[in-house]
Order: C-alpha cells, then structure tokens, then sequence
C-alpha cells in the first residue's frame, strides 16, 4: 500500500468513526428507524412536543442531530432550527434567549435575530409571542434536559410546553436527556402528558451496532473486515454505540498502519487494548478506585462478572446473574454471599460509587452508575487477561468445551429474580 493511499485510508477511518463526538450526518447515521419514525411524526402533528430518554451514552444526541437531515430527504426544506445544550445554572431566560439568537424573521423586509424581541424576565406567554412573530416553522432541540436542576426554570418549561401546545404554535420542541429529566418534566404540569410524545432510547440491538461498522467501513472503500470481527465490536459493545465506534477506528486504523486492506481478529485484539488505554483519564481512575483491594478479596473478577451479568432493558441485573460469569471467570462455585459484600461496597461512596441499588431487601437490582464504564471493565478485563475471547460466545452460540460465557445484549435476557 503506497503512503499516499494508507494516509487517504486513515483520514477515511477517523471521518467514518467518531467515538468522541455524536453523529451529525445521515451518512453515518445507522439504526433507530422506529425512533426516527416516532421523532418525525411528532414533527408533523401541530401542537406535539418529544422529549427523547435514555441512558448515557446510548446515542440520543446523535438522533436529535440528523433529524434535519431526514427532513431535507423528505423534501421539508422550510424549517428554522435552533440546538442548544442547556449547562448547570442556565435559568428559563438564558435557554430562550441562546434559542431565539439562533432564529429570526422579517420586519420591514429584513431579518431580525428573534433574541432581541424577546423582553427581560420573560415567562412562557413571552415565548409563544416570539415563535407567533415567526414566519417560518421551527425546530428547536434543547439537549442536556436533566442539567437543569431548579425548580423555577424547569417549571417555566413545562409551563411554555402547554402554552405553544394548547396554542399550537408551529414549533416542535425536542427535548433530550434522562428519564428522570422527564418525570422531573411532567411533574411540574401533569397536564403537558398529552402534549408530549415520549420517545425512549434503548441499547442499540447487535444488528443496529453491527450497522453501525457497515456504514462506517461503507465510507472506506479500501477496507472489509472479517465478519467474526465485525460481530465481536458488537457484542462487545454493551448497546453503546461510542464504542463500536472506538473499537472499529481503532481496528482499522491497525490494518492501514500496517499496510494491509482486511480487520481481522488481531486488529480487535490490538484495538481492545488501545481502546482501554486511551480512555479518558477519569475513567481509568473510577475504575481503579472500585478495584483497588488487598490480594485475595476479587474485586476485579466480581466487578467484570457485573459487566457481563445478563441484564433487563434498563441495564438494571440481580445479585444471582452474577454466578455464572463469576464462575467462569474465577473456575470456583461462588454462591452469592461470597461477593454479597463486594456489590454493598461497589454502591458505596468510598468506590465511586461504581453500581447503584434499588429494590427492597432479597429484591435488590443493581446497575452500572455510567453506562459507558460497562463494557470498559469487559474490556479491561480482556486486556488484562481475566477472561479470554475464547470464552465469550456469541449471543446466538450454543454452549461448547471449553465453558463460554455468551455477551448478551442487555435487552435480550430477564435478570432472575431472587
């Protein structure tokens, strides 16, 4: 491979994969065609509103952004848009005045930035007065939802849903955050309910994480990649797409520094460390913080076995899916109060906390606090040989000697009760 071709290849590969930032273009744009459908259709039904809920790191912003394109490939050209991301301390005026700056309309046959009609201390009536003053329909995504954290301006939001709704103003608002953000939402006006269709965002499937790989190696005309690979990114993965896209850079990136057009399962092997040593330095030391023990206590085995538990679709898991991978991991029969104790201290401050519980007593789940931290201990734990490749089947596998331990798609499996 000339120079020439392996640096064009390497540009394409860093364009096509962006673990770092979200998706901002239809072309690498890959699954949630039912979420798409639902955030289109609210578009399109005067008085509706959406507000799009989910985990961390599950690709909510990455919707929210391409909706523009979709729009544009169904011919509607005619909408004004405005994104903003709301940060600790923004009250309800500092939100609409960053959104109006961002639209505009005519008066007198000139465009005026819309900010400067809105007037000082400004409630939802204000705001409904400003978007009727719009010649043209608007979009208007306000992401970051559950960084608002006072009670007036979140309120005052709810307030400006119902009033643009019962109004039906020619404005969709889309508000993206967690689930909390959305009960937090309706609490303050129960009656906004109506007015807002609630779309939540699940893990992505294996299939949609595998798309996301074809899409992305779509772009790099040079390259393909083994399918045993492409379907390893994705089981390990966890539903996040951040990291299928850390994963496929990674592993491509390795085949054109060495000259070569074909990922196969080396360049996974080469990626997995690369990927655990290129996070960031905060999640490293969380991860370090949670582990950290005298010889002999197994924090690390318990942990890794949280990160491969088979989960419900909230990632939520029981103290008894996590066995069998202990198991595995450790070749020893552990039964649940041998690591009782590790799962009470993973929920506590002095380790992060790394899990959070819920539940009452002998019905108690247990989650990762970020859901990205997830698959890094499965990584971390491939990378520091506490589990081998070869003894992670593929979801759809049987079970074969030696033992394997299937990478289930945390939707996939109910947690067992206890």
């Amino acid at each position: 491979m000339e120079d020439k071709v392996r640096y064009r290849l390497i540009a394409q590969v860093n364009q096509a994969f962006t673990p770092g930032a979200p998706i901002d273009s239809r072309d690498l744009f890959a699954g949630r065609k039912r979420e798409v459908e639902k955030l289109i259709s609210t578009v399109f039904q005067r008085g509706q509103h959406a507000v799009l809920f989910g985990e961390r790191g599950v690709g909510k912003t990455s919707l929210a952004n391409t909706l523009f394109d979709f729009l544009v490939l169904m011919g509607e050209f005619k909408y004004q848009r405005a994104r903003i991301n709301c940060a600790e301390g923004m009250d309800f005026e500092s939100i609409w005045r960053l959104i109006f700056r961002q639209l505009s309309t005519k008066i007198d046959g000139e465009d005026v930035e819309l900010d400067n009609t809105l007037p000082g201390n400004p409630n939802s009536e204000n705001v409904r007065e400003v978007f009727q003053a719009m010649d043209d329909p608007s979009i208007v995504i306000i992401d970051e939802l559950d960084r608002i954290n006072t009670t007036a301006t979140q309120t005052a939001l709810a307030d400006t849903v119902k009033t643009l709704s019962d109004n039906s103003i020619n404005t969709t608002l889309i508000m993206v955050g967690v689930a909390d953000s959305l009960d937090q939402l309706i609490a303050e006006h129960r009656s906004i309910e109506r007015a807002i269709k609630q779309i939540p965002m699940p893990r992505m499937s294996k299939s949609e994480l595998i798309e996301i790989v074809n899409k992305g190696l779509s772009h790099c005309p040079e390259l393909a990649i083994d399918p045993s690979v492409r379907d390893r990114i994705a089981d390990y993965s966890q539903g996040l797409p951040s990291y299928t896209h850390l994963l496929s850079r990674e592993a491509a990136l390795n085949v054109a520094r060495h000259h070569r057009t074909y990922v196969i399962m080396p360049d996974l092997e080469y990626a997995i460390k690369e990927a655990v040593d290129s996070q960031l330095e905060t999640t490293l030391t969380a991860y370090n913080n949670a582990v950290s023990s005298p010889r002999g206590t197994n924090y690390k085995p318990v942990l890794l076995s949280c990160a491969l538990a088979p989960k419900d679709e909230h990632g939520y898991f029981y103290a008894k899916n996590v066995t069998e991978p202990l198991r595995l991991i450790t070749a020893k029969n552990y039964k649940i109060p041998a690591f009782a104790r590790h799962l009470k201290d993973f929920c506590d401050s002095s380790r992060g906390p790394i899990l959070e519980r819920r539940g009452k007593p002998k019905r108690v789940r247990y989650r990762f606090v970020k859901p990205l931290m997830e698959p890094y201990v499965i990584l971390r734990g491939l990378a520091d040989g506490l589990i081998t490749e070869d003894r992670l089947s593929h979801p759809s596998a049987a079970s074969t000697e030696p033992e394997q331990l299937s990478l289930l798609s945390p939707s996939s499996v109910p947690p067992i009760e206890i």
